[in-house]
């Protein structure tokens, strides 16, 4: 079961919305999770809340994961990756 999240303690949900305001908030009792989802999408899920709570760190990752931000995470993940060894380029 999904339950939308429309009021929170620290205003998550709404500052979501400051960023985009087609973001909305549920939770899902089965996995007690809460998600992150975009009504502009046909599949209107993006993520899940990777903490137990919502507060600043949501909107931390949220902007972090948002689209417009691929690129420099995928340069981010290579160059973490090269570190490691993971593979060379």
């Amino acid at each position: 079961m999904l339950i939308e999240i429309k009021n929170d303690v620290y205003y998550i949900s709404q500052r979501l919305k400051e960023i985009d305001f087609k973001y909305f908030i549920l939770y899902n009792t089965k996995k007690k999770k809460y998600e992150i989802h975009h009504s502009g999408q046909s599949d209107t899920y993006c993520l899940t809340v990777p903490f137990d709570e919502l507060d600043s760190r949501t909107i931390d990752f949220v902007n972090q994961t948002r689209v417009e931000n691929r690129d420099r995470l995928l340069k981010e993940l290579d160059e973490e990756n090269r570190k490691r060894g993971v593979y060379e380029s």
